[in-house]
């Protein structure tokens, strides 16, 4: 069996003559193929190879015997398969062995090969992909200010596209507002976030599914889940474990300790789908603590699949009201092309998924003071004296203190406009040395 070999290799364009029979081989083998061989028996070769099959005869192909041939030696010495010389009983068809062709009568039938024409032989072209990955069960946890619409068109997906059912628990954790810039309400989330996860485990193994879950997680789904996951990584004893994790509109840092969660088998592989117009993201960094804009650039390293979304907003992946040219909506779009194929396929094969970018340099981070740490002392102060000034305009007993609100008010604001000026300058400085 050859080594699987990276299709971005510079020396290896479009894979011709270095395949792999682990492996399906990419659209850019198709295109390149169809330069020098055209017609129905190419398109039903791969066709068939998209599906999967991992062996393949002239037979199979509709047409002429000796070009369905040579197409499939073409397949094999470009090292996708292997041929192998089959041989079998003209009666019943059954695969011989190198002893059962040297006696005269078949050992499954016992018909006389030489009555039914002797042993029939063919070239059989084979390949070893591992098996298709089994998803148990998934978890959807939706982002902050959303209902969470998409999880139910998730989760229909799930279950009219699988050859069996696939339970979705969809995990919602309500309207959060004010609550992702303070530390306590974070914190009570996840460890909301934490019990439900754990209950589900529970329940789940009490019917049977004993894997580990896979997740898909939005926005600030992706921030509790992601910090649940460091505070599994302290604990001794009871950890949660999942599979395979899909990110969408994350918030995370995009120099988050992959490795170490996926060392200590908290995850299996994680995918990252982020959109390069997404405007929420960048927010993040300067307004919620130990975050980053893992959903508009990538995270760094090589232990997650960065998918680049050329011109996708925040929430456009899920989206059941936008669709492509092909007339299909954003959300099975991503489901298709990139979710499903990463949940099921074995590693070597979903590696290979299309629009794969990783950034181009190392993050940095802001300076400590932009990074979501004074954010909440200058907004939450502000926001509160907003609030009281609203209520003292309405009442005469409050209205005596308007003076003091004011100034708090004042003084609250120029520090949001201060953070924010900063912000600026140095983003444009960054630019500037870039």
């Amino acid at each position: 069996m050859k080594p699987a070999t990276s299709p971005s290799s510079p020396d290896s364009p479009a894979w011709i003559g270095r395949g792999s029979t682990a492996i399906l081989p990419p659209p850019e083998y198709w295109a390149h193929l169809a330069q020098v061989v055209s017609g129905p028996q190419l398109d039903q070769l791969e066709e068939q190879s998209k599906q999967r099959l991992t062996e393949f005869t002239p037979s199979d192909l509709h047409g002429p015997l000796a070009t369905a041939l040579d197409l499939l030696k073409r397949f094999a010495s470009d090292g996708w398969v292997e041929p192998e010389q089959r041989h079998r009983c003209p009666h019943c068809a059954k695969d011989l062995d190198g002893e059962e062709i040297r006696v005269l009568v078949c050992p499954y039938c016992g018909e006389s090969y030489s009555e039914h024409g002797g042993i029939t032989a063919e070239t059989v072209f084979v390949r070893h992909l591992a098996p298709n990955r089994s998803v148990d069960w998934v978890v959807a946890i939706h982002g902050m200010n959303t209902s969470g619409a998409w999880q139910e068109a998730f989760s229909w997906l799930f279950s009219t596209t699988w050859g069996r059912s696939v339970p979705v628990a969809v995990y919602k954790y309500g309207i959060v507002i004010a609550g992702v810039v303070m530390a306590w309400r974070r914190g009570r989330l996840q460890r909301e976030l934490r019990s439900k996860l754990a209950a589900l485990r529970d329940q789940a193994r009490a019917r049977g599914f004993e894997g580990s879950p896979d997740v898909i997680a939005h926005s600030f789904g992706t921030w509790l889940f992601g910090h649940l996951l460091e505070d599994e990584l302290a604990r001794e004893s009871d950890r949660l474990q999942f599979g395979r994790i899909i990110l969408a509109g994350c918030v995370l840092r995009p120099d988050f300790d992959w490795k170490s969660v996926r060392d200590a088998g908290l995850v299996q592989d994680v995918l990252n789908h982020y959109g390069t117009s997404d405007q929420i993201v960048p927010l993040a960094h300067a307004t919620i603590w130990d975050s980053g804009p893992s959903g508009r650039r990538g995270f760094d390293g090589d232990q997650v699949v960065n998918i680049r979304a050329e011109g996708l907003g925040h929430s456009d992946l899920f989206s059941i009201d936008k669709y492509t040219a092909d007339s299909v909506t954003y959300l099975a779009n991503s489901y298709q092309k990139y979710w499903r194929p990463f949940l099921t396929l074995p590693r070597e094969e979903f590696l290979d998924l299309p629009d794969r970018m990783n950034p181009g340099t190392p993050w940095r981070q802001l300076p400590w003071a932009l990074r979501g740490t004074m954010f909440p002392f200058f907004v939450l102060p502000l926001v509160v004296a907003i609030v009281t000034l609203f209520v003292a305009c309405l009442g005469s007993y409050l209205w005596e203190l308007r003076g003091l609100i004011a100034i708090i008010a004042m003084v609250s604001f120029l520090g949001v406009t201060l953070l924010v000026g900063s912000i600026a300058v140095v983003a444009l400085w960054r630019r500037l040395r870039t």
